[in-house]
């Protein structure tokens, strides 16, 4: 899966000053990693068999769902990667199979809609004010993704629908229901876990959307064979070979969580590239604080010096 990295610590108040090579390496480990974990490949699988199906009255959907920093988003920008918009010069129009959409704040019919028409290039801000109320733009944003010839619609965060009432969630489930069967595309749902409850509310999308369920990292053998593929792919001069207390220790210090995990390789990668270690050691990830709690005991310390 893909994290976006932080910036390595500093070390005793000061970091090295690094050689052109150095700097390359660190900026590589900075820039996103695709790394083909087995569970982010199943997931990916589904999506494209989805996304690849021919179309038909009431096309199947996916609910992805876990816990926040999983992965999911991650998941779904590789995907759209693989099906990027490509413009036809013979049609003169973009092709867009996959549409990845962020579910708006809260479920706002408007809202949504809006944001459909910013993300394909067609901004309201030409419209008229009568134009753009909720029945008008959804003429208008069915008409536009017809000639674009998709094939999948994905909403991350689609646990935003929470923040609204039962009866906007009932809505706001209902215009996504709509979108699919009126386009007959596939619709993928990304969220965390308390989302599901929600969208199982509505029978009829529950029925169509196949749930998949990202769980945390646990200690076996899934998660060691994990870690050792994100270690071999930093751009380290010597093989890290860590104990198991490592591992337990690397699984209690994140929760299992992909997005930590991520954070806590690349952090150590840098630093054993700084140093000149040119490996992550089972001491280096000893002594290794969570950048969470560090920015937690740096407030903390600014509190009591009353600055």
């Amino acid at each position: 899966m893909i994290h976006h990295a932080h910036c390595s610590r500093w070390r005793d108040g000061e970091l090295r000053a690094g050689t052109t090579e150095e700097d390359g390496r660190v900026a590589l480990i900075q820039s996103d990693i695709w790394i083909g974990f087995p569970r982010a490949e199943q997931v990916l699988g589904r999506l494209q068999v989805l996304i690849e199906a021919p179309r038909q009255t009431r096309m199947p959907g996916l609910l992805v769902h876990g816990a926040s920093g999983i992965g999911k988003t991650m998941i779904a920008r590789n995907l759209s990667r693989k099906y990027a918009p490509e413009y036809d010069p013979a049609s003169g129009i973009t092709r867009t199979p996959l549409l990845l959409l962020q579910a708006p704040p809260a479920p706002d019919e408007r809202r949504f809609y809006l944001h459909i028409l910013a993300a394909v290039g067609a901004p309201a801000t030409a419209l008229s004010a009568r134009a753009q109320n909720v029945a008008s733009l959804e003429v208008r944003v069915i008409a536009l993704l017809r000639d674009l010839g998709l094939r999948m619609i994905m909403i991350d965060e689609v646990h935003n629908l929470l923040a609204g009432t039962h009866g906007e969630q009932r809505r706001f489930l209902n215009v996504l229901r709509y979108l699919s069967n009126e386009l007959e595309v596939s619709l993928v749902c990304l969220g965390v876990s308390e989302a599901v409850d929600a969208i199982r509310g509505d029978i009829q999308l529950a029925r169509r959307l196949d749930e998949h369920h990202l769980p945390n990292w646990r200690d076996d053998a899934e998660f060691s064979d994990m870690i050792q593929t994100l270690i071999a792919a930093m751009p380290l001069e010597k093989k890290s070979n860590l104990k198991v207390k490592s591992l337990k220790q690397i699984l209690a210090l994140t929760g299992g969580v992909t997005s930590r995990i991520f954070a806590l390789i690349k952090d150590l990668s840098i630093d054993a590239i700084v140093t000149g270690e040119e490996c992550i050691t089972d001491d280096a990830i000893a002594k290794w604080t969570p950048v969470w709690s560090r920015h937690a005991k740096a407030d903390r310390r600014i509190e009591k010096s009353g600055v």
